[in-house]
C-alpha cells in the first residue's frame, strides 16, 4: 500500500451510525449506497471495498512473527471494523444472503450481486403503479399518500420522479369531479411545483366538502320546515274543546231520549221547528196579537 492506514477505534464508527438514517433492505440498496460511501471515504477505508486483500496474502514468505508488516495488522484491524460495521446496518433479512463473507470486499460486492437484480425488477413494478394509481372511492389524504410512498421508493432505487412529471401524474388520477380544477392549474404554462399543486389540490377538497356540509344542512332545514308545518295542519283541522255542556258534532249525550234527538236533528234542518216546539200555536196568535191580550 502506498499510503499506510490509521488504526480506526469504535468509537469512530459509532460517530458514523448516527449519520445513517435506514437499515439495508431487500429493495432500497442505491439508496443506503448514497449514505453509506461518504462515510467510508471520511474514514480513508474506500479501497477496502474496491480492492480484494487479505492480511494472510500479504505475509506470504513470511516465516516468523517478528517479520510482521504494521500495515498488514492495521488492514485486518480497520477491515474486520468496517465489516462488522456495514453488516450492523443491514436487516436480518439482508444478512442472511451473505453468509459465508469474511471481509468489507466480500460483503460490498455480494450485495451488488444479490440486491441490484431486485432492485431493477422493483423499479420496473414501482413505474407501473405509479401510472396505474387511481384516488377512486379513497380519501384524498390516502391517495397523496399512496403517491408519495411510490415516488419515495423510486427514489431509492435511484429513479426519482421529476417534479412536474408528479404534478401531472397525480392529476391523472383524479375523478372527474376534479375536471375543472385540473383545467385551472394545468391548462398552459407556468405549471406549478408538485408542492404547490398538492396545496392548491387540498384547498380545493376543502371548498368541496364546506359545500356538501352546506347542502346537507339546508335539506334537512327544509325537511324540518315541512314536517313541522303538516303537523300544525293537522292539529289546525281538530276542534280539541273538552269544556262542559260541550256534546262532539254527530255525537249525543247517552242520557237524551229518542224525541230529544229527534228534535235536535230536525231543528238543524229547520230552525223554525225549534221555535214551533217551545211555542205551541195554540199558545201563539198571530193573525191577531189583540186575541191574545183578551184571552
Amino acid at each position: 500500500m502506498a499510503n499506510p492506514e490509521n488504526v480506526l477505534s469504535i468509537q469512530a464508527f459509532h460517530q458514523c451510525s448516527s449519520l445513517v438514517s435506514i437499515k439495508l433492505n431487500m429493495s432500497n440498496l442505491l439508496l443506503w449506497r448514497s449514505q453509506v460511501l461518504p462515510l467510508v471515504r471520511s474514514l480513508g477505508l474506500i479501497h477496502h471495498l474496491s480492492e480484494n486483500r487479505h492480511a494472510s496474502e500479504e505475509t506470504m514468505g513470511t516465516e516468523t512473527k517478528d517479520t510482521h508488516d504494521q500495515s498488514i495488522e492495521t488492514w485486518s484491524h480497520n477491515d474486520g471494523l468496517l465489516t462488522s460495521w456495514l453488516l450492523g446496518l443491514m436487516t436480518e433479512e439482508v444478512m442472511l444472503l451473505l453468509d459465508g463473507t469474511e471481509t468489507a470486499y466480500d460483503v460490498w460486492n455480494s450485495l451488488g450481486e444479490k440486491l441490484l437484480p431486485m432492485t431493477k425488477e422493483k423499479e420496473v413494478q414501482l413505474t407501473n403503479r405509479l401510472r396505474g394509481v387511481k384516488k377512486g372511492t379513497r380519501s384524498l389524504d390516502e391517495y397523496l399518500r399512496e403517491f408519495k410512498g411510490i415516488c419515495d421508493a423510486l427514489a431509492a432505487v435511484r429513479k426519482p420522479v421529476s417534479d412536474l412529471d408528479k404534478v401531472f401524474q397525480l392529476a391523472q388520477g383524479l375523478e372527474t369531479k376534479y375536471m375543472d380544477f385540473r383545467v385551472a392549474m394545468l391548462s398552459k404554462p407556468p405549471y406549478p411545483s408538485y408542492n404547490q399543486f398538492v396545496l392548491a389540490l387540498q384547498g380545493h377538497e376543502q371548498m368541496i366538502m364546506t359545500e356538501n356540509e352546506e347542502n346537507k344542512e339546508s335539506i334537512n332545514h327544509e325537511q324540518a320546515y315541512f314536517t313541522q308545518r303538516g303537523r300544525g295542519r293537522n292539529q289546525g283541522g281538530r276542534f280539541l274543546s273538552r269544556g262542559r255542556g260541550f256534546t262532539p258534532a254527530g255525537r249525543f249525550n247517552n242520557n237524551a231520549t229518542s224525541d230529544q234527538r229527534q228534535n235536535v236533528h230536525s231543528s238543524t234542518r229547520n230552525p223554525r221547528n225549534s221555535f214551533n216546539n217551545q211555542f205551541p200555536p195554540q199558545q201563539i196568535s198571530t193573525r191577531n196579537p189583540r186575541n191574545n191580550f183578551n184571552n
